[in-house]
């Protein structure tokens, strides 16, 4: 009982500590006790400088400092043309201070150069701005919070950073790749005030200029320089499904080189159902089998790592950065068992019923480094940059494979499996960047990439207790691709208007070579030119439009043209020797509105329009291995397709700690193919929808809240329907102690609707399958931060002192 009690005593001590908020009040007036309007007003605490919360006097020289914990801090004005005011103040209720009286300094206004304001929101060319520096509802947030106000980015309660709904997206940090392992990523962006940001990038449609292969970037550029920052941070993730992750992250920097290391790991387990059945035709309403398939799944994983990156400012014109990881993992045990109850209709003639169990065991390991050097040749956006990256990636897996026959009579066959596959790779990229007017630049760079691929498949059968080796199901092979590709971009500004056209060139070279078996290996060579034009007007009143055109092409990989074999136990895939490179043509119109008090609306439309579209069919052929009717699949070429639709996003935001989304995404699915039963040209259409609701507030500057919803309608493969699937998330999040510690709570799938199965109708095969896994789970976490970050404002106007707040 007396340790419920301590317990509960502390607790209350330690939520009281946590939630003591307090308004400080004051005034700021010049040596002639004049009132000195739009003066900011800096909170930070007298220990170690770190900034607390920020404002700025209104017309009658007046501020207001809201959610001040109790405490010691240093009080600083500053504004251009007076000498930076500081007091010293102890909190420890509500307080109205004696004017603070500042002193004309060196600096005038006349000798400066005095910016205008700029938008809120604007669209640049291929970027969308939102200028944090120009939003005093943020300036006491993080870079989290002013990430939430970014058009089309979301982070949810873990930190996990989406654009448009996907996370196939890249953090660049002051027009760099960040290189951050996520949880430093999270650290960053939580830790960095978001006064210390001047405005976030967003490029949804990256022109030739990015050789990116995420579908979006986004770019944080800030206004502060690190004068000091040490940062120990360590916490855990759990869900209630089988997932653990412990991990400590530890950040050194100063003026002139910063560092960082990551270490975690794992512990997550995967547990699902699968259900299918199918139908087999070996002609025209000629049905060769029909089968039924129920499967249980249940595979567990270990993995971990250790990740780290160093930056060094050699001077104000050089730098280097330098990242690096490692990372070991394994998937032990694998467990799937399926049952399986399948009737042949022409060859073997029959009803055969079996179990199948699989019992595997998988190892892995990655490695990755690069070295980026940067050399600027002024202030103004002429620079220099080269980047060098190497890595691997190997897995080995050994699976054993168990068939017990109870139909057409008892039989067991016994299966092991060991594969070995391996995959090096390595880069060179250098960029250059040189402004030709106020208004415009040119962008040109070079890039080239060798990828290695190893992979070594033994099957081997049990027999009379032995493995004997199936040379026919065995394979070991080589492919290496090199991809060599430069471009040049052109950016003008005429007022509002922006005109950035641009061209990618690219060679690119494939090839495999099968041990131990002629005939097979092939080597291609692919040059391509591929043109983007991104255009853009802005207007005063923050009306925006946009008009983007990509075209991209992808090349087939040699082992997808060689005709090799790869024979599995009931089904086998082989390559296409006449496959086309896909040719894709981007087109993209838009317009957006922003209002400072509301938010913003977004209407698009978008053509994507692909020829020689790729995609994996199964036909059904009679192979003498199997002695029956069994699938092939091979990759073909779809004659035409595309997607053509709509977006239409808002945003309300009273505030920049609350806002609501809504995004709804309609489109027209075509695909032409002449692969039916009578070769002739068909076409497919079907018209898809997806939608996006998403609630995002921050409470009391501590409590965030955050809820969303997504449904996403069938969509369309060529001769396959995928299923619906909807999900609902909530969490929430809570800081304490100066964000030294951070606790959430999240739901998943709710309502459990995030299931994944299809409907295939071709001529030689009809089939359905749905899967489901445990989705739905509560997740817990929590973080713990020691240290601090001093920050050097870089007043975009020439002030000086600015103390961590933005000069306006």
């Amino acid at each position: 009982m007396k340790k419920k009690l301590l317990f509960s005593a502390i607790l209350i001590c330690l939520t009281s500590f946590a939630m003591a908020q307090n308004r400080v009040t004051g005034s700021v007036k010049d040596e002639k006790n004049k009132a000195l309007p739009f003066v900011n007003v800096a909170l930070v605490r007298a220990a170690d400088s770190t900034f607390v919360c920020g404002t700025a006097s209104d017309d009658n020289g007046a501020f207001e400092l809201k959610d001040v914990p109790n405490g010691t801090y240093e009080l600083k004005a500053l504004a251009i043309g007076y000498e930076t005011a500081k007091r010293q103040i102890e909190v420890v209720a509500n307080m109205d201070l004696e004017p603070v009286v500042m002193r004309q300094g060196e600096i005038t206004l006349d000798e400066v150069q005095v910016l205008a304001k700029r938008p809120l929101f604007a669209v640049e060319g291929e970027k969308t701005f939102y200028n944090v520096a120009e939003d005093p509802s943020i300036q006491t947030g993080s870079a989290s919070d002013a990430l939430q106000n970014t058009p089309g980015v979301q982070v949810d309660v873990e930190g996990n950073i989406t654009l448009r709904g996907t996370s196939s997206v890249e953090v660049w940090i002051n027009d760099k790749p960040s290189h951050l392992s996520a949880e430093n990523l999270k650290t960053y962006i939580q830790q960095l005030p978001a006064n210390a940001i001047d405005h976030v990038e967003v490029i949804t449609n990256p022109s030739a200029r990015y050789g990116s292969k995420a579908d979006g970037i986004i770019n944080i550029v800030t206004n502060a320089k690190i004068q000091k920052n040490q940062f120990v941070s360590f916490g855990a993730n759990a869900a209630a499904r089988t997932f653990a992750v412990p991990w400590v992250s530890y950040v050194w920097a100063n003026e002139k080189f910063s560092m960082n290391i990551y270490v975690n790991g794992a512990l997550s387990k995967a547990k699902g159902q699968s259900v299918g059945s199918q139908q087999i035709y070996a002609g025209p309403e000629l049905l060769s089998s029909w089968s039924h398939d129920s499967t249980l799944f249940d595979h567990r994983f270990i993995n971990g790592g250790i990740y780290g990156n160093a930056n060094y400012e050699i001077n104000d014109k050089n730098s280097l950065m330098f990242w690096g990881g490692y990372g070991p993992g394994m998937v032990h045990p694998g467990i799937d068992s399926a049952f399986t109850l399948r009737h042949e209709f022409i060859n073997q003639i029959g009803d055969y019923e079996y179990l199948t169990t699989e019992d595997s065991k998988q190892t892995y390991d990655f490695f990755f480094s690069g070295l980026y050097y940067q050399h600027k040749f002024n202030d103004k956006g002429h620079n220099l940059d080269v980047s060098l990256s190497c890595g691997s990636y190997s897995n080995k897996t050994t699976d054993y494979f168990t068939r017990n026959f109870s139909l057409p009579y008892l039989y067991r066959r016994e299966v092991r499996y060991v594969s070995d596959n391996r995959s090096p790779n390595n880069s060179i990229e250098v960029n250059y960047n040189v402004p030709y007017s106020e208004n415009g630049e040119i962008s040109v760079g070079l890039s080239s990439e060798y990828v290695r691929g190893f992979v070594d498949y033994k099957n081997d059968s049990l027999v009379d207790n032995m493995y004997v080796m199936d040379s026919v199901r065995s394979y070991c092979y080589d492919s290496h691709v090199r991809d060599h590709e430069a471009y040049v971009t052109l950016q003008q500004k005429f007022g509002g208007f922006t005109v950035k056209p641009g061209v990618r060139f690219m060679l690119y070279d494939t090839d495999v070579d099968y041990h131990n078996v002629d005939g097979f290996d092939k080597k291609y060579q692919y040059q391509h030119v591929m043109p983007s034009l991104h255009l853009s007007y802005s207007t005063k009143s923050m009306h925006n439009f946009k008009l983007s055109y990509t075209h991209r092409i992808s090349d087939p990989k040699a082992e997808q043209r060689s005709m090799y074999c790869f024979y599995d136990e009931d089904s086998f895939r082989t390559g296409n020797d006449g496959l086309k490179s896909i040719y894709t043509h981007s087109f993209e119109a838009g317009w957006t509105k922003f209002w400072p008090t509301f938010g913003y609306v977004g209407i698009s439309g978008y053509y994507k329009g692909k020829s020689n579209d790729i995609n994996t069919i199964s036909e059904a052929v009679y192979d003498g291995l199997y002695g029956r009717h069994v699938l092939r699949m091979r990759p073909v070429n779809v004659g035409r397709a595309y997607n053509a639709g709509g977006e239409f996003n808002v945003t309300y935001r009273p505030s920049g700690m609350f806002n609501v989304r809504l995004y709804a995404n309609v489109y027209d699915s075509y695909l032409e193919s002449d692969l039916g039963l009578n070769g002739d040209k068909k076409g497919y259409e079907m018209w898809s929808y997806s939608f996006q609701l998403y609630v995002w507030a921050k409470l009391w500057n501590k409590l965030e809240i955050n809820c969303s919803a997504n449904y996403n309608s069938p969509t369309q493969t060529l001769f396959a329907e995928t299923y619906s699937n909807y999900t609902v998330n909530c969490g929430l999040k809570s800081d304490f102690f100066d964000r030294k510690l951070s606790v959430f709570l999240n739901a998943s799938d709710i309502f459990h609707g995030n299931r994944f199965g299809e409907n295939a109708d071709s001529p030689s095969l009809q089939s359905s399958s749905s899967t489901t896994y445990n989705t739905r789970f509560i997740s817990v976490g929590v973080v713990f931060r020691f240290g601090k970050m001093e920050l050097e404002n870089m007043a975009r106007q020439g002030g000086n002192d600015t103390g961590g707040m933005p000069v306006k």
